[in-house]
């Protein structure tokens, strides 16, 4: 409760660092009705297995990084989301096959980055995503997805506003998911 004696739904323009199952689980008890985060938001932590407790999100302000998640084989739980002020990041999750729980995602204003995600195959999951603001990278020059062989999940992309790089994913075979792309 802030001074007035009424309960913040959220708080007003910090960051979100998550980095555990029960700091993901423990958020709808800790701020109920949070709907909208201003700041980034931090997906950080080798026991998460599923993000179910952020299912009230709707947009995110400024970033939002999953990065380092060993355990979390897909993004089930962020449903809701259909934006992401900044950038989203997806980087060295080794157990994520796929990016389902992103579907409604429509626009994202920064970079979309993708890199070192050993068992992701596709890009399944981001179907709903329209617009990226910045740069789509799926792997950078010296490291990419080693077991990605489409991008099928990109087919409803059609506007990049900065640089596409698609680099090192060595099982990929094709462009196709990109079809749309203006």
């Amino acid at each position: 409760a802030n001074d007035c004696g009424t309960t913040l739904s959220c708080l007003p323009y910090g960051n979100y660092y998550f980095l555990s199952q029960s700091d993901i689980d423990d958020f709808p008890i800790n701020f109920p009705n949070c709907t909208d985060l201003m700041g980034d938001v931090g997906i950080i932590g080798n026991d998460i297995i599923n993000l179910n407790g952020l299912s009230a999100l709707t947009s995110i302000g400024s970033n939002l990084n999953i990065n380092y998640n060993d355990s979390l084989t897909n993004l089930t739980g962020l449903e809701g989301l259909t934006s992401i002020g900044g950038d989203l990041e997806i980087v060295s999750n080794e157990s994520l096959t796929n990016l389902t729980g992103l579907n409604s995602l429509t626009s994202i204003g920064g970079d979309l980055n993708i890199n070192l995600n050993d068992s992701l195959t596709n890009l399944t999951g981001l179907e709903g995503l329209t617009s990226i603001g910045g740069d789509l990278w799926i792997g950078y020059y010296n490291s990419g997805n080693p077991a990605m062989t489409s991008l099928t999940g990109l087919e409803g992309l059609t506007s990049i506003g900065g640089d596409l790089t698609i680099c090192n994913n060595y099982s990929l075979t094709s462009l196709i998911g990109l079809n749309n792309l203006n």
